[in-house]
């Protein structure tokens, strides 16, 4: 075992609502035959000291080749691929994708040739009908979790409605789930309750599993995060006969993220720490294994502050525009960039996602503190299949069965567009 030694090891919890990031588009890379799973040590300058093609060496970079399939999108406000806002995209394993316009409160499903197979959903209130959408989770099978403000909508995979579930804000709570288990299991990160409860108030960024027939989530798994400091946290007022109101605290910066995604085992691959480590956690809340690499966090110096505060202020910008757009019964207001305090380093990893291969896309943070660093692919045995450049094609939004990868793009018009390609082969630089 390496020794705990860093902030990244220093596991005190405090009380915080827990939000997942969800990762970033990037690369992909051919398997190459190297293994390690725990790697210690650090050279402090971004570079590891070990044997090229391992966990604990240089990097080995590889490009992808890609071949286009299609793209829907369209300009023409009449035809089914005029998309207002596309919150989310899903492959099942007939290769259909699955486009959810939360603007249109509809799910668009595209065959593997591009073309329109049917449209599931609606604005309504009726069986099969959409309302204050946050999520719309797709299984592998093509069926539907529909995650409402209050509810949560099962469908078939052709789109027929089968029940709904109705959850109390004030008991419940609102319960913020965007994936599934393998045996339908909702992997909840986020639980906000309005009411009084004699149980202790749960601390820490947890994540519970929430079963369809009992829906009282489960505490799985409780993350690792900075020490607390005095800062003003999110606040909620009203409630939902005069209207509700959230105000979002700046918060601090370069806190380490929660990103996590399911192996075909049912099991997370997720990402908590300031260092670089990725922990794969069972269905019993235990850490079956870790992978590391020896690369070092950065300090937060005035370069990076700043550009951080540009971000923000541009993530200020967006909230409000989506806030205008939205019809949750909710109002979000988010505080001014004179209020974002920073951590003393820049956490090393930013994003995972887990393609149908089971690989592990491990995005690191770019010079700045952005998401525009490398991308590792490893497995969830250790094995180190490369980096892939800053440059050129990025994770993408969706995976899919024989490579196929999706990407919501908006085109030169600012029109929303889904690209769709195949990932042909993985191929060390050089």
């Amino acid at each position: 075992m390496c020794p705990m030694t860093g902030q990244e090891w220093i596991e005190m919890p405090k009380p915080k609502r827990t939000n997942t990031t969800t990762a970033r588009p990037r690369y992909l890379s051919r398997l190459l035959p190297l293994a390690l799973l725990v790697a210690c040590g650090d050279t402090g300058d971004g570079s590891a000291g070990g044997a090229a093609g391992t966990l604990d060496g240089p990097d080995v970079t590889v490009n992808a080749v890609t071949e286009e399939a299609f793209t829907v999108g369209s300009v023409v406000g009449d035809t089914w691929d005029t998309f207002g806002r596309v919150r989310s995209v899903h492959f099942d394993a007939q290769a259909n994708l699955h486009i959810f316009d939360s603007q249109l409160d509809h799910i668009v499903v595209v065959g593997p040739d591009g073309s329109l197979v049917r449209t599931v959903g609606g604005r309504g209130d009726g069986p099969g009908e959409f309302g204050n959408v946050t999520q719309a989770i797709v299984g592998r099978d093509g069926s539907y979790t529909v995650m409402g403000f209050t509810t949560i909508d099962l469908l078939e995979p052709d789109g027929e409605f089968v029940r709904r579930i109705t959850m109390d804000p004030m008991t419940t709570g609102i319960v913020n789930a965007d994936m599934a288990l393998p045996d339908g299991r909702l992997v909840v990160t986020q639980i906000v309750r309005f009411g009084q409860s004699d149980e202790p108030e749960e601390t820490g960024r947890t994540i519970h599993l929430m079963g369809l027939d009992s829906i009282e989530p489960e505490l799985l798994y409780t993350a690792w995060e900075l020490p607390e400091e005095d800062e003003d946290e999110t606040e909620l007022s009203g409630d939902l006969d005069s209207g509700m109101r959230m105000r979002m605290a700046a918060g601090r910066a370069f806190e380490p993220r929660l990103d996590l995604d399911v192996l075909t085992d049912g099991r997370l691959a997720l990402i908590d720490s300031i260092g670089y480590r990725v922990k794969l956690v069972g269905l019993d809340g235990s850490v079956t294994g870790t992978i590391e690499r020896p690369i070092a966090p950065l300090p937060v110096d005035d370069e990076i502050m700043e550009a951080e505060r540009a971000r923000y202020r541009e993530g200020e910008a967006a909230s409000l525009a989506s806030a205008r757009n939205t019809t949750l019964p909710i109002q979000i207001e988010r505080a001014g960039v004179e209020e974002r305090t920073f951590a003393d380093e820049v956490p090393v990893l930013y994003s995972i996602k887990v393609d149908w291969e089971d690989r592990i896309w491990v995005e690191r943070r770019g010079p700045t503190g952005d998401d525009d660093g490398p991308t590792d692919i490893v497995t969830p045995d250790g094995d180190y299949i490369g980096t892939l450049p800053p440059e050129g094609l990025r994770t993408p939004d969706a995976f899919g069965p024989g490579g196929l990868m999706a990407y919501i793009e908006r085109d030169e018009l600012d029109v929303p567009t889904v690209r769709v390609v195949r990932l042909i082969a993985l191929e060390p630089e050089g």
